[in-house]
C-alpha cells in the first residue's frame, strides 16, 4: 500500500512540473523599448519621477500598460511586439486626478471640487456662512488649484522582438503660474487676513494635445503681504480662454476677488476684472514691443502669467475712541476697484 502510495505522489508531482512547463511564457514576442526624456521645454522642471502609458493602437479603448520611471532620465520597458502611442506625465502629484485613461486621446487631468472657503483658509474665520463670488460667476463650480504637471505624447511607433526601439519624450507643461501682485495698499497693517478668487479659468487638460476643457471654473487661494504696500498670491492654472485667441467671442472675462478680513472683526471683498492682463494676446489691443506669435510657436502659450492691480482701499478700523477695536456690522462689505495695468 505504501508503493502505491509513493507512485500516485510521484505521478501527481511530475503532471505538475509538465503543467509548469506548459504555462511558461514565450519570450519571443516580448520587446524591450528604451524610454528617454527631452526637457528642453521644461528646463526648471525636476519631478521625482515619470508615468507613461503605452496604449496598443490596434485596440480601442483599453488599459494602458503603465510603467513608472523615478526620476527624469526613463528607463526599459518590456511590451508586446506591436504598434503604440505613449503618453507620460509626471507621478508627484497630490491634488491632481484624471479620467479617461481608456484611450491617449481622452485622457485629461482635473482635480476636484473644492470652496472659496477651502482655498482661500478663511473657513475658520466665516462663522459657517458662505462667503460671496463676484458678480456673474456664482454658479462657476470651484475646484482645487492643480500642482504643477507637465505632459508629453508620442507619434505611433512600432516594437519588432528583433529591433531595439527607442521612444524620446518631450514634457510641456500642462499647468500655468499665475502672480498677482496688488501694489500701493493702504491700512495693510490693519488686515489680519486675506484670500483671492479667479474666474473665468478652464477645468481640466488633454495630457496628450494640451487641448483645454469646455466650461468654467473659479480657482481661490491664499493671499501674502510681500511688504508694507503689496500684496502677493501665486498659484496654478490649468489655463484659460478655452478656443483659443483668435476667437474674441470665446475669450471669457476673468474677475479677481480678495477677500480681506480687519482687525476689527468687519470683512470685506474687492472685484476686478483682470481680464485684459490675462488676455494678452486678445485681438483689437496693441500687444506692446513684442508682435504675437505665430501659431504653434514655442512663445504662443507663455508658462507664467503675471496680473498687478493698483491699490486695494482697505479701510482703517473703527475704534472706540480708547485704542480698542469697535465691533462693525456682521457681514461682506463690497467694494469694486479699476484695475491699474
Amino acid at each position: 500500500m505504501r508503493n502505491v502510495i509513493y507512485y500516485l505522489l510521484l505521478l501527481t508531482l511530475c503532471s505538475c512540473k509538465a503543467e509548469l512547463r506548459e504555462l511558461c511564457y514565450d519570450h519571443s514576442h516580448i520587446s524591450n523599448l528604451q524610454v528617454a526624456f527631452d526637457w528642453q521645454h521644461t528646463h526648471e522642471m525636476q519631478p521625482k519621477g515619470m508615468t507613461v502609458l503605452f496604449y496598443d493602437t490596434q485596440r480601442d479603448y483599453q488599459e494602458p500598460e503603465r510603467y513608472d520611471f523615478a526620476g527624469t532620465q526613463g528607463g526599459t520597458a518590456r511590451l508586446i511586439s506591436g504598434s503604440y502611442r505613449a503618453v507620460a506625465y509626471n507621478y508627484d502629484t497630490e491634488t491632481i486626478l484624471y479620467r479617461g485613461s481608456e484611450s491617449e486621446q481622452t485622457l485629461e487631468a482635473y482635480t476636484r471640487y473644492s470652496s472659496v472657503e477651502e482655498g482661500t483658509q478663511l473657513a475658520p474665520f466665516t462663522r459657517g456662512q458662505s462667503m460671496p463670488r463676484a458678480t456673474g460667476t456664482e454658479d462657476e463650480p470651484v475646484i482645487l488649484e492643480p500642482d504643477a504637471l507637465c505632459g508629453a505624447a508620442s507619434d505611433e511607433f512600432t516594437l519588432t522582438p528583433s529591433e531595439g526601439t527607442q521612444v524620446i519624450l518631450k514634457p510641456e507643461m500642462r499647468t500655468k503660474e499665475v502672480t498677482i501682485t496688488i501694489v500701493n495698499v493702504p491700512n495693510l497693517q490693519y488686515a489680519t487676513q486675506f484670500g483671492g478668487a479667479l474666474s473665468g479659468l478652464a477645468p481640466s487638460i488633454n495630457m496628450a494635445t494640451g487641448q483645454l476643457g469646455e466650461g468654467c471654473v473659479t480657482e481661490t487661494f491664499t493671499c501674502h503681504v510681500k511688504d508694507a504696500t503689496t500684496l502677493e498670491m501665486k498659484f496654478r492654472i490649468f489655463g484659460h480662454c478655452p478656443g483659443g485667441h483668435e476667437h474674441a467671442e470665446l475669450l471669457h472675462n476673468h474677475p479677481l476677488t480678495i477677500y480681506a478680513i480687519l482687525a476689527d472683526g468687519s470683512k470685506w471683498y474687492y472685484t476686478t476684472d483682470v481680464s485684459p492682463q490675462m488676455h494678452k494676446w486678445q485681438p483689437g489691443t496693441d500687444p506692446g514691443p513684442n508682435p504675437d506669435p505665430e501659431p504653434g510657436s514655442d512663445d504662443e502659450e507663455e508658462e507664467e502669467i503675471n496680473v498687478e492691480v493698483e491699490g486695494l482701499p482697505i479701510p482703517e478700523p473703527i475704534t472706540d475712541g480708547n485704542g480698542g477695536f469697535q465691533p462693525t456690522v456682521d457681514g461682506w462689505q463690497s467694494i469694486e476697484i479699476e484695475v491699474g495695468m
